[in-house]
């Protein structure tokens, strides 16, 4: 039975599923044969609820517009604990994320009948940004639990798309491609993933079968949607110029907020043409009155509108080599994927730092859920890349998890240990816990003060238990001992502290 995957994006999302032994992927949405994502778009309208790339175009046409409430980029409100006011009812943002995620199923069952085709829907293995807090992951789960899908799994989005890459450079051989990586090992790659919301740079190594993340950086907020008003504030300054003079400010303001859904929409098509044509022609009729807008836009014009951003797009990969402490020359290759990646602007820029060393990929945007369809149907596993570690006394270090730890959504990883405080200074045991190699720690993740009860004269046994969930959040909790002859749960309770770690570094075992 083939398994899905499943890349929930800021804008767009798209459900995949892979069949190893057929060795295809099968999508659910196309576009003149072509498969695409489906808009993150929801649009909200007369007691009635449209999800997808009927709710963008109608939110280019009806934004501000009352009796209609449309929500986008809901994927950065799941750690927001502020709910959505929409016609005065207060919605959480992980229903709206299940709105979506259950159009994404939905969509392949009554459209391409998946049901039928023996592709298990119930389970799949979800996409994250590098920096996706435990909370949201939290959340995402929450979302996709509304539309009936099991998360066996969360996986980075730069681990699941040189997966893909290299599965489809081996002709969708499993076998060829734990051999291709192997080929990789101990060699850095890049990953330069633009979307329509933000920009993601990881730096990745593979070292014996496991791929691990080494440095990151990102831009938010400047990203495809950011071009596309930047155009089309472009667009209405030229319009301006030509033809606004006889009209006052206030009035011009009033038009541009009035049109600025239906201006979006159009510079969005002017972008996505200019990747394959040096002009586009942007129209629209009747913007106010008797005036047109009528435009060309050359790609050099679009060029210049984007560059600021693209000079600090490059800033932000020297900020990632710098984290994961190499340099450019010490990069192998560098993946452009995400929609924005289409851009020539986009594809020279990272061409002149890196040469031949970049992989232009072909459909850039589907890369990130063939990846997840494919460690899905694997069953691959992430793994724990760095130690967690107690700090001691004497500055040395107990390994609570060790790298390497499978650590999957069935399963939690859990670990007890009991140690000796001596030092009744403060009244407290300070319980450290850091993330390291070796035994040698590199950050610290968390402190707990754990109330010592024992007589100053004695050491008092701390008890600390840690656990990493399903959601890759680590929970640590300590306490004494002597806690224990306490007689009511309540003042047990008050001498227990704990701490949650939601930022662990976790990789891709492709081997196990």
């Amino acid at each position: 039975m083939a398994k899905i995957g499943i890349d929930f994006g800021t804008t767009n999302s798209l459900l995949v599923a892979f069949d190893k032994d057929k060795r295809e992927f099968t999508y659910f949405n196309y576009i003149d044969n072509t498969p695409v994502p489906t808009s993150s778009t929801v649009w909200y309208h007369d007691n009635d609820v449209v999800v997808g790339d009927m709710a963008r175009e109608k939110m280019y046409q009806l934004s501000g517009v009352d009796g209609h409430h449309f929500e986008r980029s809901v994927k950065l409100k799941l750690a927001n604990s502020e709910s959505i006011n929409i016609f005065g009812e207060r919605v959480q943002p992980h229903k709206v994320a299940g709105q979506i995620i259950n159009k994404l199923k939905e969509d392949s069952i009554q459209k391409y009948k998946a049901n039928i085709l023996d592709i298990d829907l119930n389970r799949a293995v979800f996409t994250i940004p590098v920096n996706f807090s435990g909370k949201s992951r939290e959340e995402l789960r929450r979302s996709a639990h509304e539309a009936g899908i099991e998360i066996t799994t969360f996986i980075h989005e730069p681990f699941a798309a040189i997966v893909a890459y290299y599965f489809n450079k081996c002709h969708k051989n499993h076998t060829n491609v734990v051999q291709e990586l192997d080929h990789l090992n101990s060699q850095y790659l890049l990953t330069f993933d633009w979307g329509g919301g933000t920009l993601d740079i990881t730096v990745v190594q593979i070292e014996n079968g496991k791929i691990s993340e080494k440095g990151t950086s990102e831009l938010t907020n400047r990203a495809g949607d950011k071009f596309d008003e930047d155009l089309a504030r472009y667009v209405w300054s030229k319009f301006i110029d030509q033809k606004g003079k006889k009209y006052n400010p206030e009035y011009l303001e009033k038009i541009r907020i009035q049109r600025w859904g239906r201006l979006l929409s159009i510079a969005e098509k002017c972008k996505i043409q200019l990747s394959t044509d040096m002009q586009s022609e942007f129209i629209l009729e009747r913007v106010m009155e008797n005036e047109n807008i009528d435009i060309i836009i050359h790609r050099d014009d679009f060029t210049k509108i984007i560059e600021s951003t693209v000079t600090d797009a490059l800033n932000k990969i020297d900020e990632a080599l710098k984290q994961a402490g190499i340099k450019d020359i010490d990069i192998s290759s560098v993946l452009l994927i995400g929609g924005t990646c289409n851009i020539p602007a986009i594809q020279k820029a990272v061409t002149n730092k890196f040469g031949h060393r970049v992989v232009t990929v072909e459909n850039p945007e589907l890369l990130i859920a063939q990846g997840a369809a494919i460690i899905s149907e694997m069953a691959w596993l992430p793994v724990l890349t760095k130690d967690i570690l107690v700090q001691l006394s004497d500055d040395s270090y107990y390994p609570l998890f060790e790298r390497n730890l499978p650590i999957a959504s069935n399963m939690n990883a859990v670990k007890s240990e009991t140690f000796t405080c001596v030092d009744h200074r403060g009244k407290n045991a300070k319980v450290i816990i850091c993330e390291g190699l070796d035994q040698d720690a590199h950050k610290t993740l968390g402190i707990i003060n754990v109330p010592l009860l024992g007589h100053d004269l004695f050491g008092d046994d701390i008890f600390v238990e840690a656990k990493i969930n399903r959601d890759i959040v680590l929970h640590v909790s300590g306490y004494s001992k002597m806690s224990q002859g306490h007689k009511t749960p309540e003042q047990q309770y008050s001498v227990r502290k704990s701490c949650e770690i939601n930022q662990l570094c976790f990789g891709l075992d492709i081997k196990r």
